[in-house]
């Protein structure tokens, strides 16, 4: 049995704790057993390396970016274009590696409204004018709804913020 000492209105007492509890017990020498081979065994447990632990394969990826190549990333990108989505892959952390072409690519995708997991507004940093360009004609054209567009007014060049300025006072 594994003791830890506790402090309880003034009194020293000692409580029961499991082998786990010990193994993450901050101050180990202070740890009390009733038994001598139970704190032998229990010390040697400490010295034995742990097994590795599983990785996820998100966590994978996103380690290997920074030192994949552009084809590399564009086949990570056309996955997630035919797929909608890579299963546990936040794609906010692949676009800072990311060809503003391939960036354009998942903000039109992001822009259709079907995969929610692509968010317009956290992949516009990362892609060219001309894509954002593209938002204003949808939206002059009726094709994209008004709060889609609200959030991307920081990202949009002066030409297109007129032209949609423009746009509004013409409406009625």
């Amino acid at each position: 049995m594994i003791l830890k000492k506790m402090i309880v209105n003034g009194q020293e007492i000692h409580v029961q704790i499991s082998t786990d509890e010990a193994r993450k017990y901050p101050d180990k020498e202070s740890l009390l057993f009733t038994e001598e081979h139970e704190k032998e065994a229990f010390m040697e447990s400490l010295t034995q390396e742990e097994p590795p632990r599983f990785r996820s394969k998100r966590h994978r990826l996103i380690q290997m970016l920074p030192f994949m190549d552009e084809e590399t990333i564009h086949e990570l990108v056309q996955k997630i274009l035919d797929e909608g989505e890579l299963e546990g892959l936040d794609i906010a952390a692949i676009l800072p590696f990311v060809e503003e072409e391939d960036a354009g690519l998942l903000f039109k995708k992001a822009l259709s409204g079907q995969y929610p997991n692509l968010n317009p507004m956290m992949i516009a940093p990362f892609v060219d004018d001309s894509d954002l360009s593209f938002v204003v004609d949808a939206y002059i054209e009726g094709s994209l709804n008004e709060k889609t567009l609200d959030g991307l007014y920081p990202f949009l060049e002066e030409d297109d913020l007129k032209r949609l300025f423009k746009h509004i006072l013409s409406q009625k």
